[in-house]
């Protein structure tokens, strides 16, 4: 049985050497990008007098913030979530002792929009800070 080894100069396979090196900084940003844009969606789509209306935007009185994203472990997934939209999600008891029927908006709506839109956000990235950063290769 024949065996092919190949041996390869890193001067001839620079470019490559590079790209490879710059993918986990690459997804960590594609990630950053889908979070920052859904935080943008969240707030004028659901936020802003339609299902609730977020009158403190980004930080509340207690300095706290209203509508924030965060990147999993290894950029694999964001995950964007609203204190004030917690408290409306599943429901709450009104002060008379009746039960409002929850909004669902993160886990309904939210999501829905942003599963649809998720293929423009990416192409906006790429648009906007991919090609720039290869160009710079």
């Amino acid at each position: 049985m024949a065996n092919l080894s190949i041996e390869y100069d890193k001067k001839d396979f620079m470019f490559m050497d590079k790209l490879r090196k710059m993918f986990p900084e690459i997804r960590a940003q594609a990630m950053g990008y889908v979070g920052s844009e859904g935080k943008k969606r969240l707030k004028n789509r659901f936020l802003s007098g339609q299902e609730i209306d977020l009158k403190q935007y980004p930080k509340d009185i207690k300095g706290r913030r209203t509508i924030s994203y965060s990147i999993g472990r290894n950029a694999n997934y964001v995950k964007i979530s609203s204190y004030p939209l917690n408290l409306f999600e599943r429901g709450r008891t009104l002060r008379s002792g009746k039960r409002e029927k929850g909004k669902r908006v993160i886990t309904g709506k939210f999501k829905r929009l942003m599963m649809s839109d998720l293929r423009s956000i990416v192409n906006q990235f790429d648009t906007k800070i991919l090609d720039k950063k290869l160009d710079k290769i």
